[in-house]
This record gives C-alpha cells, structure tokens and sequence, in this order.
C-alpha cells in the first residue's frame, strides 16, 4: 500500500512538473496580445492579458519548480500530461477573455462595436466562464466553433489572441514545450511526442524532430501572410494596408492551423468577394499537409516527395470529387429554382452559387478549417450530410494540423480491406505483403497497422454516436437530425463549422459536450481516455 501510494505521488509529481513547464510557455505567449493590445490602444483587453499572463506564468511556474527533480514520464504518464496539459491550458487560456468582459467600461465596449452596427460587443458573452472557456477550448484545439458571434467587436487584442491560441495549438503545445523548454530524453521524449497524436520522426532525436516541425510550421505560415497579404492588395486594393496586413497575419495562422478563426463578422463571406473566397482556399490546402512531407520536399529537394505522397494524392482526389458531389446538391438548393430551364440563365446562376458555396465549403471541411461562406443551417440534409461522411469524419492528412480520423488511417483500413480480398484468392502457402506508400509490411506487420486504424475508426465513431445522443436531447426541435449530425461531428473533428446550433444561447448540455468533443477530437481521444482511467483507478 505504501509502495502504491509513493507510486501515485510520484506520479503526480512528473504530470504537474510538465503541465506547470507547459504553463510558463502559455503565460509568456499572452505577452503579445498585450502588445497588440496597446498598438490599437485597446488598453482594458491589454490589462485583462498581462494580468492573465501573470496568473498563468507564476502558478505554472511553482508547479514546475516544485516539482523539477520528479522522474521522467513513462508512456501512460504522457497520455495523462497530454491530455491534462491541454485541458489546463484552456482553462488558463479563458481567463483573458473573463477579465476583459469584466473589467472594460460599458462605454470602451460600445467603442469595439464598429460604426453604424446596433449590437453589443461580444466580449459580454465572456461574463459567463463557461463561454469563456469553450472559447478557449476551441481555439487551442483548432476547432472554431465561437461564442464571439460578431467577432470584430472584441477588439484586434482578442482577434489576434483568437488566432494565436489556434496556431500554438495546430503544432501542438507539448511539441513546443519539447523544441523550447523541456528536453527529455530517450523513451521519456518519445511518449511525449506521440501524446498528441504525432508518430514520425523528422530528426534523430524527438528535441531536434519538435523544432524542425516548429521551423517548417513558422516557415509555411509566414509564406502564406506573405501570399495573403499580396493577393488581397491585388484583389480589393481599397481595403487598406493596416487592415489587409492585420488579415493576412491572423488568417495565415489560423489557416495553417486548420483552426478556422476570423477577423471579419460572417468569416470568409465578410469580405462579399468570390475572388477572396478563391485566395483564401490555397491557405486551408497547405495546413492540411502532412507536415513530414514538406519536410521531405525541403530536405531531399525533390518535388516528388510531395506528388508521390499517398495522403496528397487522396486529399486531392477526396477534394475534387466531393466539390462535384457537393455542387450537385447545392444546386436543388441554392435560391433561384430552375422553372424548368436547366440549361438557360436561371440555370447557370444557381450552378453558378452552388460551384461557388461547394468549392469553398467542402475544402473548408475537408481540411477541418471550418472557414464559413454560407448558411448551412438552411442547406438541404443531402448537402449537409455529404459534407459530414464525405470529409468532415475522414479530415486531412495524418502528421498535419487537421482533425477527424484521417487521411492515412482512411488509407490503410482501404488497402487492408483490399489485401484480405485479395489473399483469398491465393495459394494457401503464398506471401502477400501489404504495401501502404512507400513501406512495405509483411502479414504480422499489416495486420497490425491494419487493427490500429481501424480500431481508432471504430472509437471515433461510437463517441460520435454517443454525443450524437446526447445532443438530441436538448437541442431545440427547430434543428433537423441533420444539423445535430453536422454539429457534433463539427466538434469532433475539430471543423468549427456550424448548422447554427453552437452560440451563446445554446443549452449548456451541448455547450459541455461540445468542449469534452473538441479535447478528445484534437487529442485523438487515446489520453483523455488514459486520463479518465487513471482517476477510477487511483
């Protein structure tokens, strides 16, 4: 029993020794919205963030401290850290966004509310700390889903730090706990690593292969501000530098990050231009990359590494028949009916509407960026549900910012569905390999590969049905099966698109079901269950 006991409190000790590094790391990044804070002297949100980042810093800082000399994590250990990191760091992450709806006079807040709109600043909304910390949530797992319903009335401190706390979470926060702060070593390094869902190493060492994901993630980001910022000159040079460059930096960060926050009240459709629809689709691809595959492409200097990537191919492929499937749809919806004449003007312009919202919005889920240009909400269920089983469940590709189950789990489960058909048909005694890209696996090998993609498939989606349930007993009646099926696998696989069930006047049930979906969604559900366990158990 003693033995057990020191087991627990040393146990303890390693988790709150990592959570409290990670910590620090998450206080000291509330110190740049304070300084964009007081750029747009903005001063009540740049209080509310160096105050936030005080609390945060100091009590992460005396965890750690305290706890310096604990053990090294094993592997269960690090699913515990990977999921308490992330909740805590939400949880810290909320209390900006409370300080500021509380502290900033009513009159500073009416200042927020740009000229000539008649509602009230969103940052109201954060009175309340259960909003407060879905917000949170969201953000850190790049999901999107907002209780900032007119997000350009929180101020450019809070848009900035909306788009900050997305783009720390798509690398992953253990990640840059590893390639800065904490440097394990040997098996202690790796259990924290593949924690956050990550199994491929860049560099021999987990320390050198975190700062190489962070060096590509800057890397890629700061190409497309750069890529942002230019197109959007060129196409609406009347939109003003200050504002396009504020744009540019905050939509490249939340694009990369697949995490889909916006500067603009109605997302992507702020903007009323196909054109910057089509400038911004380029943003959500590149953060549904496999991260490891522009490091093959920057490494080996071979563009081949890229085009000869089985996820590449099919993220491709899955976009180009979706968009299709998806316009078919649209078009039996979108406003102007056909009055019999397909092929005459009524019928271009409601082809027209439909290619346009079915481009945008299927890469949109496909990449789970969860960037909005239209209502959802009044789509009809076949378009609705061809957005959820055809990309929001499968997601981007593996090793990328993205959500849902992924690209090369989808892959494997298809190849080995094929390889078992295909062994049937061979002599007993014959030695079939499975090839999945560029590795070749043998039986045992395959099989295993085989069993953990679809075991994960399998969890995912009876926790889909689970929520599924759940949601339908609180939601209003005035949203279809259809919606509550969007909205939870919205949350899951961390889309941030909404049917219009997820705001402020939400039941608090969904509200709480949806933070649990988003923290498991991001963190590929395996530690938050470990988590979970660990509790009962103890």
């Amino acid at each position: 029993m003693a033995g057990g006991r020191y087991d627990l409190i040393t146990a303890t000790r390693t988790v709150f020794r990592d959570v409290g590094a990670l910590q620090v790391l998450i206080g000291g990044s509330m110190l740049v919205p304070v300084l964009v804070s007081l750029v747009y002297r903005e001063w009540y949100s740049a209080l509310a963030f160096l105050i936030a980042a005080g609390i945060t810093a100091v009590a992460g800082g005396v965890a750690y401290k305290l706890n310096e000399n604990a053990p090294e994590p094993q592997r269960h250990h690090s699913m515990i850290i990977a999921a308490l990191g992330w909740a805590v760091t939400a949880l810290f992450g909320a209390i900006p966004f409370v300080l500021a709806a509380y502290i900033t006079p009513s009159a500073v807040l009416e200042s927020l509310v740009p000229a000539g709109a008649n509602y009230q600043s969103s940052l109201l909304y954060f009175q309340n700390p259960l909003h407060a910390f879905f917000e949170s949530m969201s953000g850190y797992t790049t999901t999107g889903l907002t209780m900032s319903i007119r997000e350009p009335s929180v101020g450019h401190g809070f848009l900035w730090y909306r788009s900050q706390m997305q783009w720390i979470g798509g690398a992953g926060m253990i990640v840059l706990s590893l390639a800065i702060l904490r440097q394990p070593h040997g098996t202690a390094g790796i259990s924290l690593y593949q924690s956050e869902g990550r199994s491929e190493k860049l560099r021999p060492s987990i320390v050198g292969t975190a700062r190489a994901i962070w060096k590509i993630y800057v890397g890629v980001t700061a190409a497309v501000a750069v890529y942002l910022a230019v197109a959007t000159f060129v196409v609406q040079p009347g939109y003003g530098i200050e504002n396009t460059i504020f744009d540019a930096i905050n939509h490249a960060m939340t694009g990369q990050s697949t995490g889909g926050f916006s500067t603009l009240d109605d997302s992507i459709a702020g903007y009323d231009s196909y054109a910057m629809e089509l400038v911004h689709i380029p943003a959500m691809i590149t953060g549904a990359i496999s991260i490891p595959v522009y490091w093959g492409v920057l490494s080996d200097r071979n563009i081949r590494d890229f085009t000869q990537n089985p996820q590449v191919r099919m993220l491709f492929g899955l976009l180009g028949v979706g968009v299709v499937v998806l316009t078919v749809f649209l078009a039996r919806w979108v406003g102007v009916p056909y009055n019999g004449d397909p092929i005459g003007y009524v019928g271009r312009v409601v082809t027209s509407q439909a290619f346009r919202d079915g481009l945008f919005q299927y890469i949109s889920a496909q990449t789970t960026t969860g960037w909005q240009t239209s209502a959802i909400g009044d789509w009809n269920n076949g378009a609705v549900m061809t957005i959820v089983l055809g990309a929001m469940l499968l997601g981007g590709s593996a090793g990328a910012t993205v959500g849902g189950i992924k690209i090369l789990r989808g892959y494997i489960i298809a190849r080995g569905i094929r390889w078992e058909v295909t062994r049937v048909f061979l002599p007993q005694h014959a030695i079939e390999d499975l090839r999945i890209g560029q590795r070749t696996f043998k039986a045992d090998e395959a099989n295993d590969e085989i069993r953990a993609a679809a075991t994960f498939a399998f969890t995912y989606l009876l926790l889909l049905a689970t929520s599924l349930f759940v949601l339908l007993a609180v939601v209003p009646s005035e949203f279809t099966l259809a919606d509550a099926i969007f909205e939870v696998a919205t949350a899951q696989g961390t889309v941030g698109l909404s049917a219009g069930i997820t705001g402020p006047g939400m039941p608090i049930v969904a509200e709480i079901l949806f933070i649990f979906q988003m923290w498991m969604g991001r963190l590929e559900i395996v530690p938050v269950l470990a988590l979970v366990n660990s509790i009962f158990r103890r």
